[in-house]
């Protein structure tokens, strides 16, 4: 039990999120949780406490997304050469095969890079608050927008649902 250490108090944040709050910018800077009948006690977020939950999702989730992209791209598979059977792997490989496409529908790339837009857009506003909060002196606490707000109720939500091993949560 010596090793292990909670740098972040969220057990409040993450009940108050779960009955129905969410996160909001604070006047005096930092983001707390509200919900029906306003601001609810012990759910204050610092920069600080902020800083340290996007670094940890950016080490956690970062890497699961990389996994995940890759483990995607394998399972769809691709055309074989110059979009024959030949070479073609993943499940378009097989479909191709068996016979029951003769080429990877056009929806596929467009589907594809419209993720990879929304997924591009995203890491582009978490690197921006990430930013935002190393541009922050220290013993200052920074406004945060609605977006933002939105943005760190996510990865606290997305962070609660992976347990200590990095497998989904229960």
């Amino acid at each position: 039990m010596e090793d292990f250490i909670m740098p972040l108090p969220l057990i409040p944040i993450v009940s108050a999120l779960a009955a129905g709050g969410s996160l909001v910018p604070h006047a005096a800077g930092g983001l707390i949780v509200t919900g029906a009948g306003g601001y609810i006690a012990g759910t204050f977020l610092s920069t600080a406490a902020i800083s340290g939950i996007l670094t940890t999702a950016s080490a956690t989730l970062g890497a699961s997304a990389l996994y995940l992209s890759g483990a995607t791209a394998s399972i769809v598979g691709t055309a074989g050469i110059f979009g024959t059977t030949i070479g073609a792997s993943g499940v378009t490989g097989a479909l191709m095969s068996a016979g029951l496409i003769s080429s990877t529908p056009v929806w596929v790339p467009i589907a594809a890079a419209g993720a990879a837009i929304g997924c591009g857009y995203g890491g582009y506003r978490f690197l921006k608050l990430a930013r935002k909060i190393k541009k922050t002196p220290e013993g200052v606490e920074a406004q945060f927008s609605e977006t933002e707000a939105r943005i760190v109720e996510k990865v606290i939500k997305r962070l609660v649902k992976k347990d200590v091993s990095g497998n989904e949560a229960k």
